[in-house]
């Protein structure tokens, strides 16, 4: 099989960037290689792509921007947790038609709908009657009742619904709205074990949506042994939804460290970046007594987080769910050990390369057990620095974006053989 035509949707979409904005460059300058990739995108970071582009030209990857109307568009999306949402939905749904007036000018031979990862919003892939691959998609996970004491109530109540599932119907509505062949990719195998009896006749599989590109990391290797520092440093690097677990983690560190009158270890909180969030947070700091032990670091650059991430002992992911966690995986990449609870997202990882917290029954038996893999792992430096060996192997082995463009254009090639 030659070169493939391909439209990739990606919304989230940026050079040098981390999260899904990463996957939304990273994945789609991989496929060039074998592909012709057109990818569309809207305007936010047009001007980073095109200087990246004049940089570093990439044969085979070209770009279609496309932006909602003025009167739609919600301008302060930045400073919102759900104004991008609503972008995004107002996005797919009007690029619909624009997508069709593309597939009659360049008659592409699959459309991938890239980014966001998300199951139930509808992607212009669904309307336009050619091979279509969605993914990988995530939101199907669920939260465990017993972290519910750390929800707000907005959160409880959504997490209540997610756990219905009705949103799956619309789900299979879609999947049925065209005859054409699809594959459906799934982040991790509770989106699969939750979606697959919704996706009608389309193929569906797992692959992990995160990965990374081996050659960002090069000088970025570790040079110290962690263990030779004078305070025990763990890095949580992520937003403040409540979901994420910051509160569980704090109380776990006081009952790990100050209740056994441990003072020599160092919490850096990066990426919390609103100041209603930052005053929630630093107050259960103060209410904790850790205020002498914890230092809130809005915002970094992604090379100076990597380069944190070589000197210190412990990454915390302790999140109650996610679709896939890039901050765990460029632990890994930089051998640093994660921590995190063994929930939703983190099954793409084998227990043997991350600290894994089994959830327990109660909120009190998850907050004992966190603070217990904490104290273990501030007590056996080495055995630690072992697992962010072995974390690092694994994913070099099996998250690059070589490997799983690999596995995409075998995809690609399935679907098409199928008409």
């Amino acid at each position: 099989m030659g070169r493939l035509k391909v439209l990739v949707c990606a919304y989230a979409c940026e050079p040098n960037a981390g999260s899904e904005y990463g996957v939304g460059w990273n994945l789609p300058n991989k496929l060039s290689e074998k592909n012709d990739i057109y990818v569309l995108t809207r305007c936010r970071c047009r001007d980073k792509i095109e200087q990246e582009l004049i940089i570093r030209p990439v044969p085979g990857l070209n770009f279609i921007f496309y932006d909602l109307p003025k009167w739609l568009y919600y301008k302060k999306e930045i400073g919102s947790n759900w104004g991008e949402q609503y972008n995004y939905l107002l996005w797919q749904l009007f690029s619909i038609w624009f997508v069709k007036r593309l597939q009659k000018k360049y008659h592409f031979d699959l459309i991938h709908h890239l980014t966001f990862n998300q199951y139930r919003t509808p992607s212009p892939g669904f309307f336009v009657n050619i091979p279509f691959v969605m993914g990988p998609v995530g939101g199907a996970e669920t939260i465990a009742p017993c972290f519910y004491p750390d929800l707000m109530a907005h959160t409880a109540r959504k997490e209540a619904l997610r756990r219905k599932g009705k949103d799956f119907k619309f789900f299979r509505w879609l999947c049925g709205k065209t005859k054409n062949n699809k594959h459906i990719l799934c982040s991790s195998q509770e989106n699969l074990n939750r979606l697959s009896g919704f996706s009608g006749n389309s193929s569906i599989s797992v692959l992990p949506a995160i990965g990374f590109e081996p050659e960002d990391f090069t000088s970025l290797r570790i040079t110290k042994q962690k263990n030779g520092f004078s305070n025990f440093e763990m890095i949580y690097a992520g937003k403040a939804f409540d979901w994420k677990g910051i509160h569980i983690f704090l109380k776990a560190a006081k009952r790990a460290f100050i209740d056994n009158n441990i003072q020599d270890f160092k919490i850096k909180l990066i990426g919390i970046r609103f100041d209603d969030e930052q005053k929630m947070v630093m107050g259960w700091v103060k209410q904790l007594g850790l205020t002498d032990y914890v230092a809130l670091i809005p915002f970094v650059k992604r090379d100076e987080l990597l380069s944190m991430l070589t000197t210190c002992n412990l990454s915390v992911y302790p999140a109650f769910r996610d679709s896939g966690s890039m901050s765990v995986l460029e632990a890994c990449v930089m051998a640093c050990p994660s921590i995190c609870f063994d929930a939703g997202g983190q099954d793409v990882f084998p227990d043997s390369i991350l600290i894994k917290v089994p959830i327990e029954d109660t909120y009190e038996q998850n907050l004992l057990s966190f603070s217990e893999k904490l104290k273990w792992s501030y007590s056996h430096p080495e055995e630690l620095a072992v697992i962010g060996q072995k974390s690092s192997v694994y994913v070099y082995e099996n998250f690059s974006w070589d490997k799983k463009a690999n596995e995409l254009g075998k995809i690609y090639a399935s679907l098409l053989a199928q008409v």
